[in-house]
C-alpha cells in the first residue's frame, strides 16, 4: 500500500478517537445541559471528562485488538461497517464493566444511551467518508498463481469495485476473459506499472515457484504480497513474529484474546444468575434422584477438556449403580437408566450440575462436548482432525448437539460440526445455539 494510503489510515484512527471523545462530551451536554430525558442533578464535568479519556483508551485498545483497520479496504463496505459496529459494542461493554468496578459514582444511563447512538453514527460516517476517499484511486494488483490459493483470493477481491487485477501471470484456465494473461514475469515492466501489490499465490505443492519469484524480484521496487496455503488449517491460523522471524500458527482458533475473556465473563455471569434462578429446581431434582434409586445424587465422570486437560464433569445420576452399569454409551431403551433418569436425559436436566463446571472454568456454556479419555485415544487414531476440537473449551451444549449429533450417532458428523463451530465462532452463534438447545437439544438423547 502506498505511503499516502498509510497516512490516511493513521488519520482515520485519530479521527475515530476524536469521534469517540466528542460523542461522549456531546452526550454529556445533551443530558446535563439541555436535560434531555428529564431533569437531572448537576453533574461533575471533570468526573465525566476523566471517564471520556478512559473510554477513548479502551476504544483504542479494542479497535487495535480487532484489527479494525487492517486490510479493511480489501473488504466490502458492508462488512467494514458491521465490523465497526461490533467493535463499538465491545468497547462500550468493556467500558461499562470497568466503570462499574472503579467508581462509586453511577454514570447516567440516559447519557450512556446518547453516547452509544451518537458514537455509532459518527464511526459509521467515518468509515463511509474514508471509503470514498480511498475509492477515488483504485488499487491495482498483479496476481500470480494457478491454484486454489490465487483463485480464492481473486474471488474475494473481485467483489470490491475499487480493487482491480490488471494482469494474471501463470493463471488457471477458469478465470474471466477480460483479465489479461501472461506466462512469464517481467520485473522491469511490473516496477514501472506502479502496482499496489504483486500477489503470489501458489499452492503448497508449488511452493518452490514462490521462492524463485521472490528471489527474482528482490532487486526491484515492487510491493510483494505472498498468500500462504493454509488449506490444511482446519479451524484457523494466526500470524505472529518473534525477534523479526514471522511465525504462522496452524490449527489455532482464530479468536482474539479479548473475545475469549468476554466469553468467560458471559459464562460466569449468566451461569451464576441461572443457578440462583433455578435453585428450587435443582433441589427438587436432587430429592427425586435420591428417593427413587439407591446411590449418590451426583455422578462425576472424567472428561478431556481444552488442550487435553482432564477434569471431572458432573451430572445428576440417571443410571443404576453397581455391576449392572458398565462404561459404554447409552442406547435407546437402555435398561441401566432409571425412571427418573430417563426423564432427566430426555429433557437434558441431568446436565444441570455442569453449571458448576462452567463457574469454575472447566467448561463453557457453548463448545464441543467433552469425551472420556479412553474414547479420545480410540477416536484420535480413527478420525482425522479429532484432537483439534480440544483447542477450544468444552461446552454444556454445542453446534453438534443442537443438530442431533449426540449419543450413539456418527462421530465423524459430530467432529465436523465441532470444527465448523470453532472456525466460525462468534457471540451471535453462541446465543443462537443456547436458544436452539431449548428446542432441539434433546434429539437422540436416551
Amino acid at each position: 500500500m502506498k505511503r499516502y494510503t498509510k497516512g490516511l489510515d493513521y488519520i482515520q484512527r485519530s479521527l475515530d478517537l476524536i469521534i469517540v471523545f466528542a460523542s461522549w462530551m456531546m452526550a454529556y451536554y445533551l443530558r446535563f445541559k439541555l436535560e434531555l430525558g428529564g431533569e437531572s442533578a448537576d453533574s461533575k464535568l471533570n468526573f465525566y471528562i476523566g471517564f471520556g479519556v478512559l473510554l477513548s483508551l479502551i476504544t483504542l485498545i479494542v479497535f487495535k485488538n480487532l484489527k479494525l483497520y487492517d486490510a479493511m479496504r480489501l473488504e466490502r463496505q458492508s462488512k467494514e461497517i458491521a465490523t465497526q459496529l461490533k467493535a463499538n459494542v465491545i468497547s462500550f461493554v468493556v467500558f461499562l464493566i470497568i466503570a462499574f468496578f472503579v467508581s462509586e459514582y453511577r454514570l447516567s444511563r440516559i447519557m450512556l444511551v446518547f453516547y452509544f447512538v451518537i458514537s455509532s453514527f459518527g464511526l459509521v460516517w467515518s468509515k463511509v467518508f474514508f471509503r470514498r476517499i480511498f475509492s477515488k484511486r483504485a488499487m491495482k494488483f498483479i496476481l500470480v498463481g494457478n491454484g486454489d490459493v490465487a483463485l480464492n483470493f481473486y474471488k474475494k477481491i473481485s467483489k470490491v469495485p475499487s480493487l482491480n487485477i490488471i494482469k494474471w501471470i501463470d493463471a488457471p484456465e477458469n478465470i474471466p476473459e477480460n483479465i489479461p494473461r501472461e506466462l512469464n514475469v517481467n520485473p522491469r515492466e511490473i516496477e514501472q506499472a506502479e502496482v499496489d501489490g504483486f500477489v503470489i499465490g501458489y499452492d503448497h505443492q508449488d511452493s518452490s515457484k514462490t521462492s524463485e519469484l521472490i528471489k527474482k524480484l528482490s532487486d526491484f521496487i515492487i510491493p510483494i504480497i505472498v498468500l500462504p496455503d493454509v488449506s490444511f488449517a482446519r479451524i484457523g491460523y494466526s500470524i505472529s513474529e518473534y525477534k523479526g522471524q514471522p511465525l504462522i500458527y496452524l490449527n489455532e482458533p482464530n479468536i482474539k484474546q479479548l473475545d475469549l475473556v468476554l466469553k468467560r465473563i458471559f459464562d460466569f455471569v449468566a451461569t451464576s444468575i441461572g443457578m440462583l434462578l433455578i435453585s428450587p429446581l435443582l433441589v427438587l431434582i436432587a430429592l427425586l434422584v435420591k428417593l427413587t434409586s439407591r446411590g449418590p445424587i451426583f455422578y462425576g465422570q472424567v472428561r478431556m477438556g481444552v488442550d487435553g486437560r482432564e477434569f471431572k464433569m458432573w451430572k445428576f445420576r440417571s443410571m443404576v449403580v453397581g455391576e449392572a452399569n458398565k462404561e459404554t454409551w447409552t442406547v435407546e431403551n437402555d435398561p441401566r437408566v432409571t425412571k427418573v433418569g430417563k426423564l432427566l436425559r430426555k429433557t437434558n436436566l441431568d446436565e444441570l450440575p455442569q453449571l458448576w463446571n462452567i463457574i469454575v472454568g472447566d467448561m463453557s456454556l457453548v463448545g464441543p462436548r467433552p469425551e472420556r479419555p479412553q474414547y479420545v485415544e480410540q477416536f484420535r487414531e480413527e478420525i482425522p482432525g479429532y484432537m483439534i476440537r480440544h483447542k477450544f473449551k468444552a461446552g454444556l451444549t454445542g453446534w453438534a448437539q443442537v443438530n442431533g449429533w449426540r449419543g450413539d450417532t456418527s462421530i465423524e458428523k459430530r467432529i465436523e460440526c465441532d470444527l465448523w463451530y470453532i472456525k466460525n465462532w462468534s457471540f451471535a452463534l453462541d446465543i443462537a445455539i443456547i436458544f436452539m438447545t431449548f428446542f432441539k437439544g434433546n434429539k437422540n438423547a436416551y
